[in-house]
């Protein structure tokens, strides 16, 4: 019972120190609050947190060396998460960068990543960090690649399917752009990204509206190009809105046969409820703003239950939408 009442108090008097540590790193006392943490870390010696709180201090006080000695054993700690091989990673992006000679392939900076997604493959942020930093390299194709396989593994993960679209309208492939741009819109909460995403989805899906586009001979392309010229053709956009083309397609584009499907069946939960038009406002707002407040007041009650409803229901899906599977 002594012992472990002493360890009960010890970790109650490590909590204590950590937490004033990490306040003091916070103000930008390093010096005082890694001496704390360390203290807290000789109270519990086998604390996954105090090691990683010392190392990411070390890292934010400008010493990747220091930082990388407390965080590179944690890897294979089994409490480990995604931010330990971002913070690891980052470390040997610094390291490289202080060398008269770095490594053109940034190995150690990209294989703490790597390492990371197969021991936390489900973790979406792994993979948009490491396509980002394939896209600083200018590795593009690596970088959709990396992005595509973030939306297999973790669907929900929005950022990887906003970068797969910027990279898909880079290479001219407007459906997918489109497709991509609008699952981040339905999940994300973050301004910059919902602007950015709408961005996409009005300039991409109104490429893909206009009679001239072809698509690529995919089965997906080629039946959306059928639904809009047979079925679709004569519906109008009125305003920017889009609203009489997404009510066509719905009711005339059978995309439960494509890996699309989660998108066009959230689509369609909008129209029953009642809500689409609201929707498509949302990103008209952010294309639009003129054509957005001439269409506000006549509709100004809907938009808000609309807001409501996707405060409380950005998208979610339990099946991956990757262009790269064919049903």
């Amino acid at each position: 019972m002594q012992v472990a009442f002493s360890q009960t108090e010890a970790a109650k008097d490590a909590y204590s120190i950590g937490v004033e540590g990490i306040k003091l790193i916070d103000e930008g006392q390093y010096e005082e609050g890694i001496k704390l943490l360390k203290q807290a870390r000789n109270l519990e010696p086998h604390d996954y947190d105090y090691a990683f709180e010392i190392g990411k201090a070390y890292l934010k006080s400008g010493n990747p060396k220091k930082a990388e000695k407390y965080l590179f054993e944690l890897q294979y700690n089994k409490n480990a998460q995604a931010d330990l091989y971002i913070a690891l990673s980052n470390c040997y992006l610094e390291l490289d960068e202080s060398k008269k000679t770095q490594d053109p392939e940034r190995k150690k900076e990209l294989d703490a990543l790597r390492y990371g997604i197969q021991k936390l493959p489900s973790e979406g942020v792994l993979f948009f960090e490491l396509g980002k930093r394939k896209l600083a390299m200018e590795e593009a194709v690596d970088a959709l690649a990396v992005f595509e396989a973030g939306i297999q593994k973790a669907p929900n993960f929005a950022e990887n399917y906003f970068w797969a679209a910027k990279l898909m309208k880079a290479t001219g492939n407007h459906i997918w752009a489109w497709f991509y741009a609008e699952i981040c819109f339905n999940m994300t909460d973050d301004v910059d990204l919902l602007r950015s995403s709408a961005m996409l989805i009005s300039s991409c899906s109104n490429v893909v509206y206009e009679s001239k586009w072809n698509g690529n001979p995919e089965k997906l392309d080629q039946s959306l190009k059928i639904a809009l010229s047979e079925k679709c053709s004569s519906s109008a956009n009125e305003s920017g809105l889009q609203l009489a083309k997404r009510k066509c397609l719905l009711e005339n584009w059978n995309y439960i046969d494509f890996t699309i499907s989660p998108l066009f069946q959230r689509l369609n939960d909008l129209e029953n409820l009642g809500f689409l038009e609201a929707y498509l406002a949302t990103i008209l707002h952010e294309n639009d703003k003129e054509e957005f407040l001439k269409w506000l007041p006549l509709h100004v009650k809907t938009f808000e239950e609309y807001r409501t409803w996707r405060y409380w229901n950005p998208m979610q899906t339990a099946k991956a939408v990757n262009r790269l599977n064919v049903y």
